[in-house]
């Protein structure tokens, strides 16, 4: 197979294109590098083009070349969201809306990132795919985010009902890994950096907040489960299943790393400003994921362990 990976060079698209290339795939990586890995590609049979989701002919040039569609390209985060509102719902919209018209005129499928962010404020023990949006006033940018990937989805959707599109959508749910940067808000590898370092592990709020971390490796055998085997049209939540207080895990983190740093509660006015507002629980029912043989195989220690020692290779 011949994929084309846009936002090929992040987090998620680096460890998808390597598995990938090991498979023996033919990839074309399609990214704009302002959320890049470093130099994880180079030397690798990978085709690695400079651009932007935004560019219709180069989209176009390259769907048309390809067997099949991945559509990471995003702003990705929350904090970098807040900052880059025009350019990340541009890239959901705009982008997006370039990608499954070229799908749509070349008769390609296409798989869609989207996000846990989409549920919102929900309050459930967890969330299926069912379950609706519930999200804040446009006010507060910190939806931002969520506003793009909701918008993402029903775009997809759309194409899919009127048009025909070969579509597929995956939520993602805090995923978590070794090379994975902080820079814009990823709360592992921020904490794990700070502790080792020895500086103040900052939580926002009152740290009651819970996630559920799913590793690059699980992940990456989620989605590869739907590629092959989900059904076209569908939502695959996509995530692990160890839920956790965001204070235990700086806890968790403090006692992995034999860090003294002390472990202080930033109000999310100071650290942000008063129209923030965030999730305050996110669990993913992955029973739709799990019908298609999916079974996380990493805890939530294994996978900070695996993060901690590359962060500690580096140093």
């Amino acid at each position: 197979m011949h994929y084309l990976i846009t936002g090929g060079a992040g987090f998620i698209g680096t460890n998808l294109t390597l598995r990938l290339l090991n498979a023996g795939h033919k990839v074309t990586v399609l990214d704009n590098f302002s959320a890049t890995l470093p130099d994880r590609l180079n030397n690798t049979k990978a085709t690695v083009i400079k651009g932007s989701v935004l560019d219709r002919n180069l989209v176009f040039s390259l769907v048309n070349k390809c067997d099949y569609i991945i559509h990471l390209a995003a702003v990705v985060g929350v904090r970098l969201a807040m900052l880059k509102g025009i350019e990340g719902l541009k890239v959901s919209c705009t982008g997006t809306d370039n990608m499954l018209e070229a799908a749509h005129l070349y008769n390609k499928g296409i798989f869609i990132s989207s996000s846990s962010a989409i549920y919102g404020k929900i309050s459930k023990k967890s969330v299926d795919e069912e379950d609706d949006s519930v999200l804040g006033t446009s006010k507060k940018p910190s939806w931002l985010y969520s506003v793009g990937k909701l918008t993402e989805e029903h775009l997809v959707l759309a194409y899919h009902r009127e048009l025909g599109v070969k579509v597929k959508i995956g939520r993602f749910f805090n995923v978590i890994g070794p090379y994975q940067v902080g820079n814009y808000g990823m709360v592992v590898p921020t904490f794990i950096n700070v502790a080792l370092e020895e500086k103040p592990i900052q939580v926002y709020g009152n740290g009651q907040q819970t996630r559920t971390f799913g590793y690059i490796e699980d992940i990456l055998n989620g989605l590869q489960l739907v590629l092959n085997y989900g059904e076209i049209g569908e939502i695959y939540n996509i995530g692990g299943t160890e839920e956790i207080r965001i204070l235990d895990l700086a806890k968790k983190i403090k006692v992995l790393t034999q860090s003294n740093s002390n472990i202080n509660l930033v109000p999310y006015e100071k650290a942000f400003d008063k129209n923030f507002e965030e999730t305050l629980q996110r669990v993913p029912d992955i029973s739709k994921l799990k019908k298609l043989g999916y079974t996380p195989h990493y805890s939530l220690d294994e996978a900070l362990k695996s993060i901690i020692k590359y962060e500690v290779s580096k140093k």
